[in-house]
């Protein structure tokens, strides 16, 4: 697969994105590099190789998940300038 000016202008089309014909020319180039490079990795004998999530091992550094039943209604709305029924109050900014 090679890439031109025209797939170019098309991808552009389909994201909406406005693009000079400078950069149609140089996007074309850049994509070529991409596939070629690509077409290399397919070249590649890969069937003995186990899949893997990550290249790190990694671990799980976050804390337990536990429920806690706590109710800090009036302390976190105390710093509010106004409240209605143990809720913030905030001016209308739709007209009616």
């Amino acid at each position: 697969m090679k890439a031109d000016v025209e797939m170019v202008r098309r991808i552009a089309d389909l994201a909406a994105l406005g693009i000079s014909e400078k950069e149609e020319t140089e996007y074309a180039a850049d994509l070529n590099v991409i596939i070629g490079y690509m077409e290399q990795l397919s070249g590649i004998d890969s069937g003995d190789v186990k899949p893997m999530e990550h290249v790190l091992p990694l671990k799980n550094v976050l804390r337990e998940d536990v429920p806690v039943n706590e109710n800090r209604r009036e302390e976190l709305t105390q710093c509010a300038p106004s409240v209605d029924n143990g809720c913030y109050t905030v001016p209308s900014v739709v007209e009616a």
